[in-house]
């Protein structure tokens, strides 16, 4: 490419000098000539791709591909928020159903109680009608845990009678758990 260019060139610069010789006389003729080789000159110069750079296309492919690119995040990070969304929903109303449950578990477990409450007070009446001698039988005979219980929700005057007709080891043991319990129970 730069030797055609070379060349024409040279060409134009020599028939440039012979022409200027041919019409020496007439300026206005030479003024035209050199205005055509101008022209002549600048025609070579941008028909030459290494002389005046081709705007590049690559800028804007860039650009379109970085366009189509941030479509593409932004799509999933769309379909990312609606699956979030979804879940969102999805666990509020498992966690509506457990709770739900909670507070269906928490009545039978209040009913338990109220139902556990009742018989111990009715066995704690029982051991109260019954003779001294013979509740501390059975409670001697019993386990400690609930014989304690039973004694400790007797009352006193009740109790006295029947811890004094244990035997002293059995009594001494049974009083010991009826005051842990008693340190155990919540204080209102």
């Amino acid at each position: 490419m730069k030797t055609i260019k070379g060349r024409l060139q040279l060409n134009n610069a020599r028939w440039t000098s012979h022409t200027f010789r041919v019409f020496q006389g007439n300026s206005i003729t030479l003024l035209a000539l050199v205005f055509w080789a101008c022209i002549c000159g600048s025609a070579v110069y941008a028909a030459d791709p290494a002389a005046s750079p081709a705007p590049s296309a690559a800028p804007v492919e860039s650009a379109r591909s970085k366009n189509i690119e941030l479509s593409k995040r932004e799509e999933a990070v769309r379909k990312e928020e609606e699956r979030l969304n979804a879940l969102k929903v999805d666990i509020d109303a498992k966690i509506a159903e457990y709770e739900k449950i909670l507070k269906q578990l928490d009545a039978v477990m209040a009913k338990l109680k109220e139902a556990n409450t009742q018989r111990m007070a009715n066995l704690v009446k029982t051991y109260e009608s019954m003779p001294a001698e013979n509740a501390a039988k059975d409670l001697e005979s019993s386990d400690e845990e609930l014989a304690a219980t039973i004694l400790s929700k007797m009352k006193s005057r009740k109790a006295g009678p029947v811890l004094a007709a244990m035997g002293q080891r059995k009594a001494a043991a049974l009083t010991e758990r009826m005051s842990k319990l008693l340190k155990n129970l919540p204080v209102k």
